[in-house]
């Protein structure tokens, strides 16, 4: 387990890819989202949109959101940007960057290995994403973004890679954000069966992006089997997944902003937070974390080192003992009032990839207080979800990530 399934449906046009694949989806706001859709047509977000993407003043309905997708979808098939998959193939992904490279395999397994807790989670799902989630699959009737799975690094399949990706790629484009991305069609039988070997020894997968994805296609797998006959081997009873190794995965840290002080005045907060950091201020106009239980503070045009003091955690508790637990626990409930993570408007979310250039200019837009946090380990991750916890809200963020609009699997 997991048994690794090859692949139909389509391939972007190698001439079509660096048009139509969709960028990063959650690594922009809504507004970025609107405004990138509306100048780029052709592009596969526009098969994607949600309520969120659209002003207030004018959402569509659910029905009208649905529609437009299926007959964006519709427009990119009829136009010749993508390629039917002629036999089922296992897809090889390559990501890289000047100073990273993680390959993976694109494949599809069954979406009981979610259901028996053989893929295992470390965050919550919110039962509206599933519910629009499900019903994008039966209306518009695709899968496009991959489900990205980490494995414990296994030397028989890291070769047998190597090997697959001596030939040249079927695709080889650079995406918008500068990331290569490569792909190999494996659809020899022999080589295929060999993968499915391999694979078959690895025990447990791990969620690193998709938790959304994975319960809606669980959800709708089960509406499905109750609405008629049920094999096992249909197309909604898997799940798009690509599989890569821990080992060369790449977390950057999702670090916090706050509206107000609660209350407190700089210093006030900076003699409450002594009882459990210590703290220091920092000269320069940046600070990064450089270990576990240290964080950057930045009020207003001002740094502090805060480091947690012996004692302060159960270090044998995975979930407590990360660093946004640490943050969450002991600075932003007791001492700033946010008790909800997912939806005080007070707390707000900013992604590594932006760094402290992105705290400064949150701290520039009014938010008052910005923190800096250490990145999440694979190690942590794994450690949450074999324990059966959850991790707060925006713990990981895995850079890069895998795109939508490569694929186009029927569901």
């Amino acid at each position: 387990m997991p048994h690794i399934r090859p692949i139909d449906g389509y391939l972007v046009d190698p001439a079509h890819a660096e048009q139509v694949v969709s960028p990063a989806y959650d690594a922009v706001s809504p507004e970025m989202r609107r405004e990138f859709a509306e100048s780029n047509p052709g592009n596969y977000i526009n098969t994607m949109r949600l309520l969120a993407d659209f002003p207030p003043d004018s959402q569509p309905t659910v029905d009208e959101l649905l529609a437009h997708n299926k007959a964006n979808l519709d427009a990119l098939l009829a136009s010749g940007a993508f390629n039917r998959i002629e036999r089922p193939s296992l897809f090889i992904y390559q990501l890289a960057t000047a100073d990273h490279l993680q390959t993976g395999v694109v494949c599809e397994i069954s979406v009981d290995e979610y259901a028996q807790g053989r893929l295992r989670k470390h965050e919550n799902t919110r039962s509206d994403k599933e519910d629009l989630l499900a019903m994008y699959q039966q209306v518009v009737g695709v899968s496009s973004s991959p489900i990205c799975l980490a494995y414990r690094h296994d030397d028989a399949i890291a070769r047998a890679l190597t090997d697959l990706t001596a030939a040249p790629p079927a695709l080889d484009f650079v995406s918008g954000d500068g990331v290569a991305q490569r792909i190999w069609r494996i659809d020899d039988a022999a080589a295929q069966r060999r993968l499915q070997e391999l694979f078959a020894r690895i025990d447990i997968t791990y969620l690193t992006d998709g938790h959304h994805r994975a319960a809606a296609g669980w959800r709708y797998a089960r509406m499905r089997r109750e609405s008629g006959t049920n094999r096992g081997d249909e197309p909604y009873n898997q799940l798009l997944v690509a599989l890569f190794s821990a080992r060369q995965l790449n977390l950057l840290p999702f670090h916090r902003a706050v509206a107000d002080l609660n209350g407190l005045s700089e210093m006030q907060l900076v003699d409450a937070l002594q009882r459990d950091f210590e703290v220091q201020a920092v000269a320069g106009e940046s600070f990064a974390p450089s270990r576990h239980g240290e964080f950057g503070m930045l009020v207003g045009d001002r740094w502090y080192r805060l480091r947690m003091r012996e004692g302060l955690i159960d270090a044998d508790d995975p979930a407590d003992s990360l660093d946004v637990s640490i943050l969450q626990n002991h600075i932003l409930a007791p001492l700033l009032g946010i008790a909800d993570m997912r939806s005080d408007p007070r707390l707000d979310y900013v992604s590594g990839v932006s760094g402290n250039d992105g705290l400064r200019r949150k701290c520039a837009d009014g938010w008052a207080v910005c923190f800096a946090c250490f990145a999440t380990s694979i190690d942590q991750l794994m450690k949450v979800a074999d324990a059966g916890g959850l991790m707060p809200p925006k713990s990981t963020y895995f850079d890069p990530k895998a795109r939508s609009g490569i694929f186009i699997r029927p569901k």
